[in-house]
């Protein structure tokens, strides 16, 4: 029978609620409070009471630690109320996947519904509840390193992702087996901050926020998320954490969200940083007038709040509205039922690493790289080829990426393993990151190759949270490999990990590009496969490759300007462009090469003109033009010419992921509604205009065939 939680909220003390409304990491609830916590404890201004009263801890290690946890918790709760485990499941468990940015680039969000599957089923087991996942930030600035976590660019793709990675987290019944819920991060906009900076401002119009930026959130929401975590930004200069208009009136009011609020670590008592609040008991009023939740790791709310409400300065009705959420969660979670739900540590060793998990996180990667470039047809190896490898990641096993937490690269293979391991003729491995790292001896071991694999980018510390660049090229003196391959009469083909999109204008000389991001546990797998044609590249980008820096941010959905520059190769001197550079990405959204090529008719429409009732057939015929089979993902943008407002030049609102035979034609068919054809005002309503549309079909973002039609009133 269900736990009344309204009557158990009854039951508790002032200072029991607030206590539900702390989060601690695990080790204060088994330490020796006297040695072990002493600094920490006395830091926090925290006793035995206040700890034991803490209604969610922050990450745990294995079942085993998380049920000895929750046993000593409960001996010393009153009411006995569970604690709820959260913890930052990003992308896999202990079977790792592609990296959130690698995973959009399959374009098929059904990828992030089964990794994030296979992580809940892991979590779970080890004694996870809620995972910090999805990041449901758009991004246009790839020097944040946070893109690495993101879904791209694009408002459409990200939130069909977000709802994606929802559901397989939370399964159809949240108190399942193998489930664990969704807190969806970092409400709102934190994929903007000024200069790429980590932990910077934001500035964004309300505009901006409706018509993209909170897109990703939205549809987690729809999709079901049961949590919500602030971002570290300011919105229109107030903290998120803080923000009534984000925390009550979009997410409450307007999206009708039920779940909880939790702040990112210690971004509540980070206010005062910000100049916000005027010390700990201001900003613990802020946020609970804000309506938030959960305060993660620092302790404002617990030593606060109670005196807040005695002074009348706070009305306990908003400790309670946050107190019932929180109940109400682990409720639905099954907590109540069984504290230690799901926690099972001979199943957690039966399930972690299954040959099961690792097939489908293989599956994943094979779809997630992107070919960039293959000039002479230089990929798929043959076999036969003697190859060199080198490179700083030439015997890497570092495949996992950031925020891989329980993951183990040590447990990964390398390329040069792989390689090595399928009969291939290695004549040098040698991880070296420049020129200066081979002598001659190196130097005729490369001439002997017939292929030179480059095995470059990013280690894995050099993306991810808090650490953006302000350099996104290669990092030191990797790209020089390329022409001193070239340099001995090479192919020279660059194999790339990185956790964000990077400025590769010094290594285009490169025969063939692979960009592979950091493809998880079965990278190497993946990429050996990839390279020798034992499978297809199919992934397209979903954040545009920069030529310089000084482009960012650079991305396909931007304003129409009065002076547009139609004829970017010859301009005319008073329109939108630089004097040293093209305005075009070097690999634009949605870009990515096969082995098998593919040419498109035009866009055929069902009609010139609809009304808003009437649906548009559109259908464009895609041809193999080769005696390869390979997939291609079709993509439909439109563009609204006059609106009430200035709108994008080009929107994505369409894909489909096709395969083809040899010499296959296919005819592809969307078809658009009125809802494709509406935008967001600033207060979040929707609405449309009549008007001439055009619709375009193409690759990518950049090579498009167009047609229009009419929106009657």
């Amino acid at each position: 029978m269900p736990l009344n939680t309204k009557d158990l909220l009854k039951q508790m003390t002032i200072p029991e609620k607030i206590g539900q409304m702390m989060q601690l990491s695990p080790w204060f609830f088994v330490a020796d409070l006297e040695k072990e916590a002493a600094g920490p404890i006395r830091d926090l201004k925290l006793d035995e009471a206040k700890i034991f009263s803490a209604g969610t801890a922050l990450g745990i290690g294995d079942a085993r630690e998380m049920i000895e946890v929750q046993k000593k918790y409960l001996a010393k709760n009153r009411l006995g109320i569970p604690l709820l485990f959260g913890a930052d499941v990003i992308h896999g468990y202990r079977t790792i996947f592609p990296v959130p940015l690698a995973l959009s680039c399959s374009w098929d969000p059904e990828n992030a519904r089964i990794a994030a599957r296979v992580a809940a089923l892991e979590a779970a087991t080890a004694g996870v509840h809620m995972t910090y996942a999805p990041m449901a930030d758009l991004v246009r600035d790839p020097r944040w390193g946070r893109v690495v976590e993101s879904f791209g660019e694009d408002p459409y793709l990200l939130g069909l992702f977000a709802a994606a990675s929802v559901a397989g987290f939370q399964g159809d019944d949240l108190a399942g087996e193998g489930t664990v819920a969704s807190c969806v991060k970092h409400f709102a906009g934190y994929g903007a901050p000024e200069g790429g900076r980590e932990y910077a401002a934001v500035d964004l119009s309300r505009q901006a926020l409706e018509g993209g930026y909170l897109e990703g959130y939205r549809k987690a929401i729809e999709a079901g998320a049961r949590g919500v975590m602030t971002a570290f930004n300011t919105i229109e200069g107030v903290p998120c954490t803080i923000n009534r208009y984000l925390l009550r009136t979009i997410l409450r009011d307007r999206w009708k969200f039920s779940g909880v609020t939790i702040t990112d670590y210690d971004s509540l008592h980070e206010v005062l940083a910000h100049g916000a609040a005027e010390d700990e008991r201001d900003a613990a009023r802020l946020g609970v007038l804000a309506g938030l939740d959960i305060e993660m790791a620092s302790t404002d709310y617990v030593n606060h709040l109670e005196k807040l409400v005695t002074d009348g300065v706070v009305d306990l009705s908003l400790i309670d509205e946050a107190v019932l959420r929180i109940l109400d969660l682990k409720e639905e979670l099954g907590l109540f039922a069984d504290p230690f739900h799901n926690a099972d540590p001979v199943k957690e060793q039966l399930t972690m690493l299954s040959e099961a998990h690792l097939a489908l996180s293989k599956r994943v990667a094979l779809e997630s790289a992107v070919l960039l470039k293959n000039d002479r047809m230089a990929l798929p190896l043959h076999p036969a080829l003697r190859i060199a490898l080198i490179g700083p990641y030439a015997t890497s096993h570092e495949t996992n990426g950031p925020w891989s937490w329980h993951g183990n690269n040590a447990k990964n293979e390398s390329i040069a393993e792989v390689l090595r391991r399928r009969g291939i003729d290695l004549t040098i491995v040698k991880d070296g990151d420049s020129i200066a790292s081979y002598d001659a001896s190196d130097i005729e071991k490369l001439r002997q190759a017939d292929v030179v694999l480059l095995l470059l980018g990013e280690n894995a510390h050099q993306s991810g949270e808090a650490h953006s660049r302000a350099d996104i090229t290669l990092p030191g003196k990797q790209a020089e490999l390329v022409g001193f391959v070239k340099s001995l009469h090479g192919t020279a083909v660059a194999v790339l990990q990185n956790g964000r999109p990077l400025v590769l204008e010094n290594i285009l000389e490169a025969d063939a590009i692979l960009e592979t991001w950091f493809l998880g546990t079965k990278g190497a797998e993946a990429v050996c496969d990839l390279l020798y044609g034992i499978a297809d590249p199919s992934g397209k980008l979903t954040m545009s490759f920069p030529r310089s820096v000084g482009q960012i941010p650079v991305h396909y959905d931007g304003l129409p300007t009065g002076r547009p520059n139609h004829h970017e190769l010859h301009p005319r001197e008073y329109v939108t462009k630089y004097i040293d550079e093209l305005n075009s990405p070097r690999f634009p959204f949605g870009f990515g090469l096969s082995y098998a090529a593919f040419s498109y008719g035009a866009p055929v429409l069902s009609a010139s003109a609809i009304t808003p009732s009437e649906s548009l057939a559109v259908t464009v015929e895609l041809h193999n033009e080769t005696a390869r089979a390979g997939v291609e993902t079709v993509q439909l943008y439109l563009r609204d010419k006059a609106a009430r407002i200035s709108r994008p030049v080009l929107e994505l609102k369409a894909f489909r992921k096709i395969r083809l035979s040899a010499f296959e034609t296919q005819t592809v068919r969307f078809e658009l509604g009125l809802s494709d054809l509406s935008y967001r005002l600033p207060d979040g309503s929707v609405v449309w205009d009549p008007g001439v549309f055009t619709v375009s079909v193409g690759p990518d973002s950049a090579h498009l065939k167009a047609a229009d039609f009419v929106l009657k009133r």
